[in-house]
């Protein structure tokens, strides 16, 4: 389920390190994905998801949607 939840930049370092640890010791393609999921999804990039697999498989993802909502604006998560 996507969430959209504000991340402040000390946590995106914090992420972006915890990612790095993980490809490290050779982590889970899962677990990997899980940690960067954190990190909001670039807004031109949310916007072609939505385009491509609809606003369900969007809303359905694990991506965090806050930059999108920030630059499109509510009406960006409504049909």
């Amino acid at each position: 389920m996507a969430i959209i939840e504000y991340v402040s930049e000390e946590e995106r370092r914090e992420i972006i390190e915890k990612v790095n640890d993980a490809l490290l010791r050779n982590a889970s393609d899962e677990e990997i994905d899980k940690i960067r999921a954190k990190l909001p999804l670039l807004p031109c990039l949310a916007l072609s998801l939505k385009e491509t697999r609809g606003l369900q498989g969007l809303l359905d993802s694990d991506f965090n949607l806050y930059d999108a909502v920030q630059e499109y604006g509510e009406d960006f998560l409504k049909p």
